[in-house]
């Protein structure tokens, strides 16, 4: 996103209608419904690049073939590709495709609609220790030792994503005309805070530096006068009761009971086995040989973890010297 990569410059609505409208007739035949392309607000006056989403479920074979298809169907040139993401150009103008799990597909399209919504959105939810992204809404497990974290998923009905922030749904369904009605839809959310642009993190201030509309809307808060404050409690954990109680079907307080059971698992299993314990008993191994050492260990058995919590502080020293004897 952002149309930077090839430095080729935005485009007029009109001009970038064309190109949509020739996209969209290829990819009706395609790809037919798996695909997206996300909304805009209707007065957008130019553009940078097409995004367009595509589920797994509309490719019969590789996504490497699809790109390989889409080189020669739509005569491309120039591309670059990495990982999920697919930017080509396309009539001096930078289409990127994003590869996407069909799970993920509706989310992906509903974080990605509206520029950089999601992001304002996503700095709200940050606050719950929520995360607001592509897959919907999750919530960030840590361990106590903060060596470790894991998403847990909530909900990918954006209806209920949003009532959580009191937003009218009803309204992204409408879409917006201009920035300010999206700005004003944005920030209507009793729990939005100015604190994140008054006081930007270098994540904050390097997503405005780059994003046309993060900047547009650092102003707009300025134009209009916005000094609303939302005063977050301090313990994030906080906020448990009221997230489970708001999404039954996520099933957190189960989910995080399973991670914190886990985490003691884990932790007695590293008072036997980790990078620490194999260093002490291995000097030499350091850095990335040291963990060249422990995945190519690990890799003899399906579950390495069970396996190891099974033995003894003996039984797991013996196997680690005779494995590094043999290497």
């Amino acid at each position: 996103m952002g149309g930077n990569l090839f430095k080729l410059g935005r485009l007029p609505k009109a001009e970038y209608l064309e190109i949509e409208g020739e996209l969209r007739q290829y990819l009706d035949q395609k790809l037919g419904d798996l695909y997206r392309i996300p909304r805009y607000y209707r007065e957008k006056p130019d553009f940078g690049d097409v995004d367009i989403i595509v589920s797994d479920a509309g490719i019969h074979t590789t996504w490497q073939d699809l790109r390989m298809q889409l080189i020669v169907d739509l005569g491309i040139k120039e591309y670059k590709s990495l990982g999920a993401v697919f930017s080509t150009v396309y009539q001096n103008f930078q289409v990127d495709f994003f590869y996407r799990e069909h799970r993920y597909f509706d989310s992906t399209y509903n974080y990605l609609s509206f520029n950089d919504v999601g992001n304002i959105l996503g700095k709200i939810f940050k606050r719950f220790n929520l995360k607001y992204g592509e897959q919907g809404l999750l919530y960030v497990f840590r361990r106590a030792d903060g060596h470790f974290q894991k998403d847990l998923e909530i909900s990918q009905d954006f209806e209920r994503i949003f009532a959580f922030l009191e937003l009218d749904y009803a309204n992204w369904l409408r879409g917006f005309d201009t920035l300010d009605e999206l700005f004003r839809w944005a920030t209507a959310s009793p729990y939005f805070s100015i604190q994140p642009y008054q006081e930007q993190d270098s994540t904050t201030s390097q997503r405005v530096k780059e994003r046309t509309t993060m900047r547009r809307f650092v102003a707009w808060l300025e134009e209009q006068g916005v000094s609303q404050k939302f005063e977050f409690a301090a313990d994030r954990d906080a906020y448990l009761p009221m997230i489970a109680a708001f999404f039954p079907e996520g099933h957190l307080l189960e989910k995080i009971e399973l991670e914190r059971q886990r985490e003691a698992y884990v932790l007695r299993l590293r008072e036997k086995y980790s990078g620490l314990v194999i260093m002490r008993l291995f000097p030499d191994l350091q850095g990335k040989a040291l963990g060249d050492f422990m995945r190519s260990f690990e890799a003899q058995w399906d579950d390495h973890e069970a396996v190891l919590a099974g033995m003894d502080v003996g039984e797991i020293v013996e196997q680690l010297s005779r494995f590094k004897a043999n290497i």
